[in-house]
């Protein structure tokens, strides 16, 4: 899968991420033993991040974004490989898609407003969410 570059306002970064190694295989699969860690290093100062993984994207994922900055955060994209619908959780709640955007046709884009804002943009399959300091999804 190749990274994904949309400009919404200005600066847009590609991030590739890696899974650590499971030292358990059975033949040609893992054991699966133990959650896969993407771990990154990111610069939180509420620009916009493409994110891709050098397999699929797993379906139930958590991210936490800790950083000595607490103003800082950043607009996190995935895009995935199939149309399946997507959800945000934050605290055990979901929290709904940006309200529907009629000039734009799609959900209405992300404003960086609170933690866990998000939307789905159909047909590009790309998953879009804020995410700022010590804040758990």
């Amino acid at each position: 899968m190749q990274p994904v570059y949309i400009s919404l306002n200005g600066t847009v970064m590609a991030n590739k991420l890696n899974s650590m190694m499971d030292h358990v295989w059975d033949g040609f699969y893992t054991g699966q033993k133990r959650l896969s860690r993407f771990p990154g290093l990111i610069d939180g100062n509420q620009g916009v991040y493409n994110l891709t993984f050098t397999g699929t994207p797993a379906k139930k994922m958590t991210f936490t974004f800790y950083s000595q900055n607490k103003t800082g955060g950043m607009t996190l994209r995935i895009a995935y490989p199939s149309a399946v619908s997507r959800s945000m959780m934050k605290d055990g709640k979901e929290i709904e898609y940006n309200q529907w955007n009629e000039t734009l046709h799609m959900y209405g884009p992300i404003t960086q407003s609170f933690c866990g804002e998000n939307r789905y943009i159909g047909v590009k399959n790309i998953f879009e969410f804020y995410l700022e300091t010590d804040c758990v999804v």
